[in-house]
């Protein structure tokens, strides 16, 4: 069975309605982590991803640029890249006592280029694969003077395709940007994110 390429999805936005099942019962095919209770179709096939791992076809949902971060990183496919980061946030969420507080003000200090302070030996590893990851913004931003994913979508949208030159463009860019989550999903106003940690802390033992 072929395997789904997972990369940036521009299109206009839609809300993309849920699936809900039983916490567990299946996993994210883009970053590999149990489901919490709601997954999502991939591009509307069979394919199902996590909430987080849907900001891939949400890229002009309201809060996106709250959550998620643009980066340039060719040798990592987004399927790593997700999983990096998720991995990273259990971790850091550990090391922040699993206090949705203490996790709210790692992930800001993060985003913010800072230290976040005292950590667990686990909790300084993923802060710094967090950190090594959101460097890679620069570059994108370099590029495309925003690493911002609602600018680079709509930018994408608007591009003329009808243009040899300008598509292969699209596709380099596409081929190159990566998605980073930053830790915050929001529903509303408010921030589901450590509720998705703490489920899947729940479903993975090792963790628990």
């Amino acid at each position: 069975m072929t395997q789904p390429v997972f990369r940036l999805s521009v299109q206009p936005y839609r809300e993309i309605p849920p699936l809900k099942a039983e916490a567990g019962t299946s996993t994210c095919a883009c970053c590999g982590l149990p489901d919490s209770g709601v997954s999502f179709s991939w591009r509307g096939t069979d394919t199902r991803i996590c909430h987080v791992c849907n900001l891939l076809q949400s890229l002009n949902r309201p809060t996106i640029d709250r959550e998620a971060l643009l980066i340039w990183c060719p040798e990592l496919d987004q399927r790593q890249v997700s999983a990096l980061a998720a991995h990273a946030h259990l971790a850091l969420y550990r090391a922040s006592g699993r206090k949705p507080s203490a996790w709210e003000q790692s992930v800001t200090v993060l985003a913010e280029g800072r230290e976040p302070g005292m950590l667990p030996a686990v909790g300084v590893a993923a802060a710094q694969t967090l950190r090594t990851l959101f460097a890679r913004s620069d570059e994108a931003f370099r590029r495309l003077q925003s690493s911002a994913p609602s600018h680079v979508s709509i930018a994408m949208q608007i591009a003329d395709i009808s243009r040899q030159d300008v598509k292969d463009g699209l596709v380099f860019l596409l081929d190159n940007l990566k998605l980073l989550p930053l830790g915050r999903l929001y529903d509303g106003p408010d921030d589901i994110y450590p509720d998705i940690l703490e489920a899947r802390l729940r479903l993975l033992p090792h963790n628990s």
